[in-house]
């Protein structure tokens, strides 16, 4: 008996079964992948905003003394009210920072806690150093999240202030 000769497939029909398998294995990762996100759904990266649209900062001089720095949050975010920190361009930390009361939410990241929605507005202190100086630059920390689910990580952003001159005494006026 002869033994059997087994004769090797040509290049065209090799090329052929590689391209149905590859559009067989990609049909098959479209199923699985559509069948995660309906039982996992994730939020589209084009449907969050960066944090720096989502939490938007603008600051003005009250006084020579006061700035008040506001934060314009987008609909469906809302920032965290214990989260805020202020600092100079140095580094050093401005206490006595007035930051009104916030809605009280139950967090299911922080627990208990105040947060604001729409506009916040933060009265922050100058010292007589700094106003001496003619203008204020703040380094801002804050975070918030989207109603989504997904919270953002602190963001440090840095606003600068003209500072109105003191008030020079009258002529005439004693100071005291």
């Amino acid at each position: 008996m002869e033994p059997t000769r087994l004769s090797r497939p040509s290049k065209r029909s090799s090329r052929a079964g590689l391209r149905s398998a590859v559009r067989l294995l990609a049909a098959a990762s479209a199923v699985a992948i559509s069948a995660a996100n309906a039982q996992f759904p994730l939020a589209p990266a084009n449907e969050l905003l960066k944090p720096e649209a989502a939490f938007r900062i603008s600051a003005r001089a009250l006084d020579v003394r006061t700035v008040e720095v506001e934060f314009s949050i987008a609909d469906g975010y809302y920032m965290y009210r214990d989260r805020f920190s202020f600092a100079t361009d140095s580094g050093t930390p401005l206490a006595e920072v007035q930051l009104p009361r916030g809605e009280l939410k139950e967090d299911e990241f922080f627990g208990r806690t105040e947060t604001f929605r729409r506009v916040v507005q933060i009265r922050v202190p100058v010292s007589a150093e700094q106003a001496a100086k003619g203008k204020i630059t703040l380094k801002v920390t804050s975070q918030g999240c989207a109603d989504i689910g997904v919270c953002y990580l602190p963001l440090e952003q840095t606003v600068t202030v003209r500072l109105p001159p003191a008030a020079q005494p009258l002529s005439g006026a004693k100071a005291s």
